[in-house]
């Protein structure tokens, strides 16, 4: 078999976009804000539309599915719990040190420049999982880590299995996230119909990204099927799921507003508009990991410190929006909002650099060598 390369610039560079998507949205939002708001508001218009966040989530989370169950994985002598041992040391020391500054440097800013947040709101936004306590997130985007660790959890108990790589089992968490988070969801309406409002909302939404991670493990190992040399095809109902899932994702939002329309508390429309971010999502992916990869130094580079860019972008235009809001920057008061945009992704991709090499690089660095004693 071919050796395969262990990083890919291409999928880099994918991480680096969906970061800016994700900052396009929510710095032209918040500027939009202002008292007087800028010039140029089309920007806005336009990422709010085709919903460029989740566009740049969907990207992360179909690149998660690529990078992650083949990163889990027995090396030599390995036992099973001990390659689980590895994969959650690496997995730690990758996400938590950076997010727990982005925790706390929020704290700071809600401190001085927003409303304060509690110190047990904070104390259990650390673990990541504060929604299981009830506790509010500090930060709106962090639910996606929380569907992260769900897609870790279901990838240590298939390898536990040992069905890990296995193409058909793969299509099995495509089709099971969907299945178990809407009857999840339609089992909490039907206990308690009063409360289940936000819950129907969002569980199903969950699970149909859990799916979009697993397909992509199937689009990495029909990656990795390509380059090798005595691999077998997938069969033909394997490439039938794979090939059709894309386009089930983009009419899935449909057939969900069908089935909870009539539900209270379901937002039927907002479920409804998924369609659109979904489908553009997901064929960026496809795109730009086939025919239109993009792999240069400096788009790697974004990809590297993407997480970071994701993590900490929303104190830096938060920052400049209270500034212009209070009349402290008046060289800039009254700009285009591209002004604000590039001062915004400007300073993101700064900060984040310092975090990635000041913080994020050590700890990795740290995770790899106590994962291999």
């Amino acid at each position: 078999m071919t050796a395969l390369p262990l990083r890919f610039g291409y999928i880099d560079a994918q991480r680096g976009l969906a970061a800016l998507l994700v900052i396009w949205l929510h710095a032209t939002d918040a500027f939009m804000q202002l008292p007087t708001p800028p010039a140029g508001g089309l920007l806005n218009e336009i990422a709010t539309a085709i919903d460029t966040g989740r566009i740049g989530v969907v990207l992360f989370f179909a690149i998660s599915g690529f990078v992650i169950p083949s990163s889990l994985r027995a090396v030599g002598h390995q036992t099973t719990a001990e390659a689980l041992r590895v994969f959650l040391l690496r997995r730690v020391f990758r996400l938590y040190p950076a997010y727990w500054m982005s925790v706390l440097g929020t704290a700071l800013l809600g401190l001085y420049l927003m409303t304060p947040f509690s110190p047990q709101t904070v104390l259990l936004n650390l673990t990541m999982i504060q929604s299981v306590f009830g506790a509010p997130d500090v930060l709106g985007l962090y639910w996606t880590l929380r569907i992260e660790l769900i897609f870790y959890v279901a990838c240590g108990l298939l390898f536990t299995l040992r069905v890990l790589q296995k193409p058909s089992w793969l299509v099995v968490g495509m089709l099971g996230g969907p299945i178990i988070f809407s009857g999840l969801a339609g089992l909490i309406h039907w206990l308690n119909p009063a409360s289940a409002g936000e819950l129907l909302n969002y569980l199903p939404v969950y699970g149909l990204y859990i799916s979009i991670m697993f397909w992509g493990a199937l689009f990495r190992c029909w990656h990795d099927h390509a380059q090798a040399d005595d691999a077998k095809p997938f069969s033909r109902t394997i490439q039938l799921f794979f090939i059709l899932f894309p386009l089930g994702v983009c009419a899935s939002p449909f057939v969900t507003w069908l089935i909870y329309s009539h539900l209270p508390g379901v937002y039927a429309s907002k479920i409804l508009i998924l369609a659109v971010p979904l489908s553009l999502g997901l064929g960026l992916f496809i795109l730009l990991s086939t025919k239109l990869q993009i792999n240069n130094r400096f788009s790697t580079w974004l990809g590297e410190i993407s997480y970071s860019m994701y993590l900490f972008h929303p104190l830096v235009f938060y920052t400049l929006f209270v500034l212009l809001r209070d009349h402290h920057l008046p060289w800039i008061a009254n700009a285009h909002l591209g002004v604000y945009l590039l001062l915004s992704v400007s300073g993101s991709i700064a900060l984040s650099a310092i975090i990635y090499y000041a913080i994020e690089k050590p700890m990795i660095r740290l995770g790899r060598k106590l994962s291999t004693r």
